[in-house]
């Protein structure tokens, strides 16, 4: 909705990129999904940009991994995930599929999130036009625990994580979370990401930690285990008679004491 001068003479937006993401994790257990090919094609099939302007008008970035911009952890090095669907297609007629076998898999999601099912919408009609054919399922959000998280019943589901800026990957991607009540419920498994998140946990140097941060960030994304998609921006409204209001990439509450009204 369009906000009126009225808004803007008694109010600032601050708006920053915000602190989660939204993917579309693949359930490794399925033989479709361990071919690095069709992981690879399908995220050339995505056209990220059209994802960021037709659901949030421009307010968002493209994901490029596991961890955020801004934090020490976040790789400048790894590019943009790329829209090829060209190569998409010649990918997915390596790995076996084509007109008279298509692809097909289903994402499940929740609506807990108005934007997700939408964005499920999308990738439907994209990844339709390298000829795969994708069926959605959304549920309540209990329902969606109960009868696709916890018993992994599920070919791609499309979810979101919030993270603080240097965060701890070992929940999400050691192989030691693919359990029962473990985060990393898409069954990721890389002995070399494995080790380095081990390797981790005994630095103490803060340099070393985001190197070695950073080099699981490269591996993940090589993987392709998750299409990372997008980031929403923090979107936030501030009265002009408060002042002192700071944003940073963690939000404006963390000098709430010093704020002023005048």
């Amino acid at each position: 909705r369009q906000l009126n001068n009225d808004f803007y003479d008694n109010f600032k937006i601050i708006e920053e990129i915000s602190l989660s993401y939204t993917y579309l994790g693949f359930n490794l257990r399925r033989p479709k999904f361990q071919d690095p090919r069709v992981r690879q094609a399908l995220s050339l099939g995505v056209n990220r940009q059209e994802l960021v302007d037709i659901l949030f008008l421009g307010h968002a970035a493209i994901c490029r991994g596991p961890f955020l911009p801004g934090g020490p952890s976040f790789n400048r090095d790894v590019p943009l995930p790329e829209f090829n669907p060209k190569r998409a297609k010649a990918l997915l007629q390596e790995a076996g599929y084509d007109d008279k076998n298509p692809l097909r898999f289903e994402i499940a999601t929740s609506n807990s999130n108005s934007i997700r099912p939408y964005a499920a919408e999308i990738i439907q009609h994209q990844l339709k036009k390298i000829g795969v054919e994708v069926t959605l399922r959304v549920m309540e959000w209990q329902a969606f625990l109960n009868m696709v998280v916890f018993p992994r019943e599920f070919d791609a589901t499309l979810l979101g994580w919030s993270l603080s800026l240097s965060p701890d990957p070992y929940l999400l991607w050691h192989s030691d979370n693919d359990k029962a009540g473990g985060f990393n419920f898409i069954g990721y498994h890389n002995p070399e990401v494995d080790a380095l998140i081990d390797t981790m946990q005994r630095i103490v140097d803060r340099e070393e930690l985001a190197r070695v941060q950073r080099e699981i960030f490269a591996k993940i994304v090589e993987d392709n285990p998750y299409l990372f998609l997008f980031i929403p921006n923090s979107i936030t409204a501030v009265n002009k008679n408060i002042k002192n209001v700071e944003p940073t990439l963690s939000g404006i509450w963390h000098n709430m004491i010093d704020w002023k009204k005048e």
